[in-house]
């Protein structure tokens, strides 16, 4: 993949791209950017755009504060600058919250969005857990054997959880958000692993309850990360909603 920058009116983002296809936009969880497997099967149907939201993994912070509105107004800045719109885009996570902001802001960009386990919905009612690095692993991952190696300093490790905590990442309620939801007539496609330990599967159903059209999938044998856990199923079904549903990108 090439390695490039796009500089912005109050960031410049780094992000990688490669593959051959239709665009899809990948967006990182708050642990920063990762190539896995999964990535690089999609990366034989679709050209895909991964950028780094500005502050992780070693990147510049923004000039001005960041909020994760923000950031989905700068991922469409970065949008009409590098791709054009519209276009299919995919996040997981905390990126699954900046690419829900992106598609309230600027529906017009988003084609058809994915969205593995998004962050931002935590249930209002439901008691927020204390951290705890010790278990992070084992709530993350169902098969950690899957992973592949670590390439991340433990000064960018550090930073990007500093980050996390910044943004509120899996615990936040984003009401503000679930309350727009229910304009958006794109494609949606929830993926939620079963065994996910970060984020409740009270906040899958919560965000199909705000886009009732949202195709919601649970994904068995996997946690937090779908797509190192169950790989194949993961790009199966993300390739199928993508080439079936997605307007034109």
């Amino acid at each position: 993949m090439q390695n490039l920058l796009a500089p912005l009116a109050d960031c410049e983002v780094r992000y990688l791209v490669g593959g051959q296809g239709p665009s899809l936009l990948c967006l990182h969880p708050a642990s920063g950017v990762r190539i896995t497997p999964a990535l690089e099967e999609l990366m034989q149907s679709f050209t895909i755009y991964l950028p780094t939201l500005p502050g992780f993994d070693g990147t510049a912070p923004p000039r001005v504060a960041a909020t994760v509105p923000l950031l989905g107004r700068w991922i469409g800045e970065f949008i009409d600058t590098v791709i054009g719109g519209p276009v299919r885009v995919a996040g997981h996570s905390f990126g699954g919250w900046v690419a829900s902001w992106l598609a309230v802001q600027r529906p017009a960009l988003v084609g058809s969005l994915v969205l593995q386990c998004p962050a931002g919905f935590w249930p209002p009612d439901m008691p927020r857990p204390a951290a705890d690095p010790a278990t992070q692993l084992a709530r993350t991952y169902a098969h950690p054997e899957r992973r592949r190696a670590e390439t991340k300093s433990d000064e960018v490790i550090a930073a990007n959880r500093r980050l996390a905590v910044e943004y509120g990442a899996c615990l936040a309620c984003d009401d503000a958000l679930v309350a727009r939801l229910a304009q958006l007539e794109l494609p949606v496609l929830l993926l939620h692993g079963r065994q996910d330990g970060v984020v409740p599967m009270e906040s899958a159903r919560r965000v199909q309850e705000a886009i009732p059209h949202a195709r919601l999938v649970w994904v068995d044998d996997a946690a937090h990360n779908i797509e190192v856990d169950q790989p194949d199923v993961y790009t199966r079904l993300v390739k199928q909603f993508l080439l079936a549903d997605a307007r034109p990108a």
